[in-house]
């Protein structure tokens, strides 16, 4: 009974699959709407890609655990560098959460995604 719970225990769930470009759009009060595209790369759990949105394209790199998605870039703003951390939820071919824009606030954050990496 003990070793069935101990193995249990060390079943590791394995990383959801979320290479692919995705179509992202959150809200913030002080941003309003904000769409960006994102094209993700997976090697196991680590992330790696870029955003592109009209001020330019930017290197992202990021985390999935199981379902659990972060996934972080930074962008200028007002001539200072600004992190934007994106955390959520992967179910199928959505991702839903939360985006943090620096120290300027945060709102709810929906993705779908376009197209799978080839």
């Amino acid at each position: 009974m003990l070793s069935a719970l101990l193995f249990a225990l060390t079943v590791v769930i394995p990383p959801a699959d979320v290479a692919g470009n995705w179509r992202v759009e959150f809200v913030t009060a002080s941003q309003g709407e904000v769409g960006v595209n994102m094209t993700i790369n997976q090697a196991d759990s680590k992330l790696t890609g870029h955003v592109v949105n009209e001020d330019g394209e930017f290197e992202l790199k990021g985390t999935i655990d199981g379902d659990q998605i972060t996934v972080v870039w930074t962008v200028p703003e007002q001539g200072k560098p600004m992190q934007i951390t994106m955390k959520g939820t992967v179910t199928g071919e959505f991702i839903t959460g939360v985006a943090r824009l620096g120290n300027v606030g945060e709102g709810s954050l929906e993705a779908r995604r376009v197209s799978r990496n080839p």
